[in-house]
């Protein structure tokens, strides 16, 4: 069996209308050819976008992406619910960068000693979120982000976990990172920061890495003790920003490790040199004279101005082919023989329009605790169809306001919150206290008729359920 991603970048909702016309047509053109691939390879397990959503990181922006994603999921045939994101340096909004945070990067930027730069993200970070110089310029993408599953786990680490299984048992991970903690006008190749508390990934038996993160990493500062951690501990890292489509695998002769670094492109970027791109990928996990392989299958396609449509990327593919496979060798497996039996749709997911073939098993929840302040992030389980639902609609179609107004109706906000950020607030009180006490069917019964009417469906919980 094979996980299919439909792997998306640099999008820029909200660039100059002097563009806009041409843009929209492409994004249109792209849902046309996102289609026809689901219906002949089956559907995406999941559309991962690796940063800059929108342009500039403004609410009505990532609006507008939001109803351009439910027509590629729709198109797709895959849930509304099913989409991974990474925030980009354009979604930022720079306005809400406080004079005050521009000297702490200043600050952050100056130093000379890479521990320096880590002590110092972890002090900011022990200050809380009111004081965090890092977030309110992504309070617009967090929003978005949330309805997805895909809100930062904690402060200090400020990034997202989802579990896939193979039916083999071995796990396919993956890691959504942000690399725009720091990040404004002054960002340049070189002076960005990741900051250990993210890229300091463990390889585990049984286990495949693979990291989301929207800068190549050469644009780290920290990027020597980056590549060291990331670099033997995932197998793929998927990327964005330079609006450029590749595909590199890397073997390391000493250590013998492998992996592969897939740059999306970009499917909108500015006028100029770039064109518009992005990668369908499938992944297999195959083990053969006792050696256990990730099989990368890359589908690069790319506009072709002549055609007007998108097409298999002739230029990077050459004469023959659709396609380009790599073989990843994965010394963490030990498991034996990989099981042959069919994957398992899972519960409640209605049957996919397209012929799919090697339906994906039901993914492990994305995991978040937004209260934790190490590295180490819990799993919690969110991996309910009817949740995943309530969520999305929470967070795409209710206000602050509204929504605040419904977790103080059916008295869901944490008795104990010492988080007084509202955005905080409502997640702890939407993915943990209604949860716990068993609030999702009042939660349901409140949004509804906040909820636009063709959004409506009837309540999928019973009362006191709990997740």
């Amino acid at each position: 069996m094979a996980y299919r991603f439909l792997h998306l970048s640099d999008i820029h909702f909200g660039q100059s209308s002097g563009t806009a016309a041409k843009h929209d047509h492409i994004r249109k053109a792209l849902l046309a050819d996102a289609k026809s691939l689901a219906q002949q390879r089956g559907s995406p397990t999941r559309i991962l976008i690796t940063g800059d959503i929108s342009y500039s990181g403004k609410q009505d922006e990532f609006k507008t992406a939001i109803h351009w994603i439910e027509q590629l999921t729709a198109a797709c045939g895959c849930h509304e619910t099913h989409v991974c994101s990474i925030p980009g340096n354009h979604d930022c909004d720079r306005t809400a960068i406080t004079n005050q945070a521009r000297m702490v990067y200043a600050q952050l930027r100056a130093h000379n000693s890479s521990e320096m730069v880590q002590a110092s993200l972890v002090e900011i970070n022990q200050d809380g979120e009111p004081a965090n110089p890092f977030l309110p310029k992504l309070s617009a993408y967090r929003q978005f982000a949330s309805a997805y599953g895909c809100d930062f786990g904690s402060p200090s680490c400020p990034s997202w976990q989802h579990e896939f299984d193979f039916p083999s048992g071995v796990k396919l991970r993956l890691h959504g990172l942000t690399s725009v903690q720091v990040s404004n006008a002054e960002d340049a190749l070189g002076n960005m920061i990741l900051g250990n508390q993210q890229y300091m990934i463990s390889e585990e038996d049984d286990v495949i890495n693979v990291v989301l993160v929207h800068h190549p990493l050469h644009w780290f500062e920290d990027r020597e003790e980056a590549e060291k951690f990331l670099h033997n501990n995932a197998r793929i890292i998927m990327v964005g920003h330079e609006h450029v489509v590749n595909i590199h695998k890397t073997e390391d002769q000493f250590s013998h490790k492998e992996w592969v670094v897939i740059h999306a492109g970009a499917s909108n970027p500015p006028e100029g040199a770039y064109g518009h791109s992005y990668n369908w990928i499938e992944l297999s996990h195959e083990e053969r004279d006792g050696s256990h392989h990730l099989v990368v299958e890359v589908f690069p396609r790319a506009w072709n101005s002549d055609s007007v449509r998108f097409e298999r990327d002739h230029r990077k593919l050459g004469a023959t082919g659709d396609s380009v496979k790599i073989d990843i060798a994965c010394p963490n497996i030990k498991l034996g023989m990989a099981q042959k039996e069919q994957p398992v749709e899972p519960m409640g997911v209605p049957a996919v329009p397209f012929a799919a073939e090697n339906t994906p098993l039901a993914p492990k929840p994305v995991t978040a605790n937004p209260l934790t302040t190490t590295h180490e992030v819990s799993p919690m389980k969110v991996d309910s169809t009817a949740f995943d639902r309530l969520r999305y609609l929470f967070w795409h179609y209710l206000d602050w306001q509204q929504r605040l107004k419904v977790l103080v109706d059916v008295d869901a906000l944490p008795k104990t919150a010492n988080q007084p950020v509202p955005q905080t607030l409502e997640r702890v009180a939407l993915e943990s206290a209604a949860k716990s006490t068993g609030k999702l069917h009042d939660l349901w019964e409140a949004m509804m008729p906040l909820i636009p009417e063709n959004k409506r469906a009837s309540n999928p919980f019973q009362r006191n359920d709990r997740l």
